[in-house]
């Protein structure tokens, strides 16, 4: 069974997040929050889809992987 992974990460400077590495051809985007981006995916890759692999309708599972890196103050203890 076909599956579909993208993985996201946030770029601070730019303050969206985007599709880092995926297995759809041609899968490029972003948006400002992930619910946003996930709206975004939910048409383009079936787009995409259709325009590389035109081979039926079917649903495919999609993974979305998300991830946001940052600093967590610790404070010490006296």
């Amino acid at each position: 069974m076909r599956k579909y992974t993208v993985h996201c990460e946030w770029d601070p400077e730019a303050k969206v997040w985007y599709v880092v590495d995926s297995n759809v051809p041609g899968l490029a985007t972003e948006a400002d929050t992930p619910h946003a981006l996930f709206e975004k995916l939910l048409v383009i890759i079936p787009e995409l889809v259709e325009l590389n692999e035109p081979d039926g309708d079917e649903e495919v599972p999609l993974e979305l992987l998300w991830s946001h890196q940052g600093n967590v103050r610790l404070r010490q203890r006296v």
